[in-house]
Parts: C-alpha cells; structure tokens; sequence
C-alpha cells in the first residue's frame, strides 16, 4: 500500500458500515454556521480554506472498497481548492436574508459526498450587512469530529490572519496525519490482547440487552437510524456547581455522575436495572491532539442499578465501569459488535440505543480572526443515529444539554418532559447522594 493509501480506522469502518446500512445518504453530513461581525476580506478567507485542505490531509481524502473483501482503504489526494461559493445577502429584506441562509445550509447538509470523489468539505460565505457575515463549512463526520473542528476553526484564524498580514501566528506543526492513526490501530494490539479485551466485554455484557424499552410514542421503526430532531435544555449553574462537588466526593468525573443519573432516569422508564449506554469517545493521545480525522467512536457503560442502591453506589460503581471501558477501547467497536450478535444475542450490529455525552469546550473561542468576532452555531441535525442522545456542554459555569431523539419514535414533548425530568431526579440526587435511589421522585412513564 503506498504512502497515500491507507486502510480506514476502526472508528471509520463502523461510520462506513452504518452508511452502507442507512437508507439516508446524508446521514453523516454536519454543518456548523459561524456569524462573524467585523470586516472579512473574503478572498483572504478563501485562501486560507484552501491553505486548511492543504494543511489537513483529511480534507482531501477518499473512502475507497478494496475488492474482493470489500474492506475500504483511504487515499489523499494532491491539494486543490476547495468546494466554495460567495453571495451577498445585503440587499435583501431581513426575512429573505433568513430564509436565503436557511436554503443554502439545508442544501450542504442536503446533498450526498462523493465519499469516493473525496474532497468532503464544502464552505461558502454570505454577506448579510457593511459588517455582518456566515461562513457555512459542511463536512462528512467521516473526516472530521467534534475534537477536529475545533482544530480546523483554531487553524483557519491562523491561516487568515497570515493572509490577510494580521498579527497571528502560524499554525502548530502538523506530525502526523490520518493514515497514521489507521495504520497504528492495526499494528499497536497484539491479538492476544485483542481476544482477551473482547472476551472482556463479552463476560461484562453478558446478555443485557441492547434496546432500552423506552414508552415511545410511535412504532419502532426496523432500523436503528431515522429522522431526528433536538431539544434544547439547560441543567443551570447551581446543579453544575453540585455535579462536579459529588465528582470530586467520588473520585470520578461530572461526567459519570451525569451518566449516572441518565441511567437512573432511563431504569425508571424502561424498568430495566442494567442499562447500557453508547459513549462517544474521541480517542486522543498527546500525539494526535492536533490530527484533523474522526477518531471518535463509541465506547459502551453499564449503569447496573441496584435494589438497595444510594446515588453514591451507583456513581462509584458506574465510575468503575467507565475506567474499565477505557481499559479496554482497543477492540474495534466492529468486532465487539459482530461478537454480541454472534453470541449474545443482540439484534444489530449497532451501538446501544441511548446515548450520553459531554463536552467541556466550546467553539465560539476557535475561530480568532483579526478584527472580527465570531459565533458559532451547529445546524440541526436532520438525522438521528440512534434513539435519544443527550448531548451535554460544560460551559464552565452551567451544563447545558442538547436531546437530539428519533422523530419517528418519540414526540417532542415527550423528550422535553424526560429532560425536565432528568434536571429534577438529578437535583434531588445530588442534593442527597446517600439517600436510597428508590426514594427519589417520580418520573414520566
């Protein structure tokens, strides 16, 4: 295999899997939508996108099958612009403007990479005043993730301010690129370390079940993918300062307790005592904190809520459990997939049906251009990948939260009444951790 091609990272294999299964072919197609106030010189900004791609080999890769056994290798391609278009909104009515941006972001989002033609970026910038613009970057989720686009926006403000003769410096050094991380996969696991990690979870997941029989209010659909809307919520300061206050009693992260209490939640829902929740994970070591790729996927927590349980109990134990999974994130997703299927009896070859996740950055502090500030907002997603995600934001001083749910399963106000459930069941929680769990209030059914 040339230095040019490579195979596809485990994180990768399952993305391609999941698109080969979905009947959406825009399933992983992501928009973020950056307002910037100040004086943009859009040709400066132009070059600079281009400057990113070739900075970035993911912005100009391609997914390639390797026949016969249809597994898929990468290839990066030698520089060339990128997709991008230029309009001015200015003379247009503030509801046309709207409605104009609207239409272009429902445009990128709505038509299908060429994941085989690569180049998996499209940009444009619209003008909507003297000094009002949007940047539009449309990506495929299979070269960038969430860690990654905070690099990519970090190194775009260097990049322009080198064009455009402003003061900021230029981008760090890139060492290592995509291929590396796929190519490191595959020689840094033994294969006795892989059949001993599988066996792990094998034994750990025994036979819980991969759906969460959540009170939907539609038909389950046959697939595990589906239309998707979001609600947007806010946990609030008071409960983020008594989140990380019990994190640091129990020697874990807010992000357990946080898990914690969404398995709590979703055990009251379901009936269920052994609840199953797909992490996503962004898989980053000090050498690849500044690769431009996806590298996250999926790790799976077992929240196991116990008759004569405290809050403390199941925080503690499910903070051993997220340990563990760490331990043991070096079996391809893919192969543990295939493995409870094979012989546990799960369904799919997908991730369990609920999510949980948080973030402790933002973005609206990536993109540092001279002169100019910036917002960021990420477009809806048209799609949703499972059934309910709760889609976290430390913020610093809050937790705000995102529940990005399958339309076809559930109404909105049923996952607007769950989240309002979820700041209630944990405010009583944390405010009382060594009561019984059982003890705490009701929740909807």
């Amino acid at each position: 295999m040339s230095p040019h091609h490579a195979p596809v990272s485990h994180e990768q294999a399952l993305m391609l899997r999941r698109m080969n299964q979905s009947p959406y072919p825009t399933a992983y197609i992501t928009a973020v939508r950056i307002t910037l106030t100040g004086q943009v010189d859009p040709a400066a900004l132009h070059r600079s996108l281009d400057a990113l791609a070739v900075r970035h080999h993911a912005l100009r890769t391609r997914f390639v099958p390797a026949a016969p056994a249809g597994e898929w290798t990468q290839a990066v391609d030698a520089p060339r612009p990128v997709h991008h278009e230029q309009h001015d909104f200015t003379g247009r009515d503030p509801d046309d403007r709207h409605q104009g941006i609207r239409a272009l972001v429902d445009a990128f989002i709505g038509r299908p990479f060429d994941i085989a033609g690569g180049h998996l970026l499209r940009t444009a910038l619209v003008r909507t005043g003297h000094d009002r613009w949007e940047l539009l970057l449309a990506y495929h989720h299979l070269i960038v993730d969430g860690w990654s686009l905070r690099i990519l926006l970090e190194d775009l403000s260097a990049l322009y301010g080198a064009e455009s003769g402003g003061p900021a410096p230029a981008p760090a050094a890139v060492q290592l690129q995509p291929a590396d991380h796929a190519r490191a996969q595959r020689t840094d696991t033994a294969p006795e370390r892989h059949a001993t990690g599988l066996a792990h979870w094998l034994d750990l997941l025994g036979d819980r079940p991969q759906l969460l029989g959540l009170p939907a209010d539609f038909a389950r659909p046959a697939t595990f993918m589906g239309r998707g809307a979001d609600h947007a919520f806010s946990l609030g300061p008071a409960l983020h300062t008594a989140v990380r206050r019990l994190a640091g009693q129990c020697g874990v992260t807010p992000f357990v307790v946080l898990a914690s209490a969404v398995g709590a939640l979703m055990s009251r829902l379901t009936g269920q005592h052994d609840i199953v929740l797909s992490v996503p994970f962004f898989n980053r070591t000090a050498a690849y904190e500044r690769v431009v790729t996806c590298m996250a996927g999926p790790l799976f927590l077992l929240c196991e809520i116990r008759p004569d349980d405290t809050f403390t109990d199941l925080v503690e134990r499910t903070g051993d459990h997220f340990f563990d999974a760490l331990e043991h994130h070096h079996v391809p997703a893919t192969d543990l997939l295939d493995a409870l299927v094979a012989e546990r009896g799960w369904s799919r070859q997908d991730p369990p049906t609920v999510a949980v996740a948080m973030q402790n950055y933002g973005l609206d502090d990536a993109l540092k251009m001279p002169g100019i500030t910036a917002r960021t907002h990420l477009e809806s997603l048209h799609i949703a990948y499972t059934d309910l995600v709760f889609n976290m934001l430390d913020t610093g001083d809050s937790l705000d939260g995102i529940a990005i749910y399958r339309s076809e399963l559930l109404r909105a106000d049923t996952v607007a009444g769950w989240t309002r459930d979820l700041a209630a069941l944990l405010t009583e929680l944390v405010d009382d951790p060594a009561a019984p769990l059982a003890a705490a209030g009701s929740v909807r059914g």
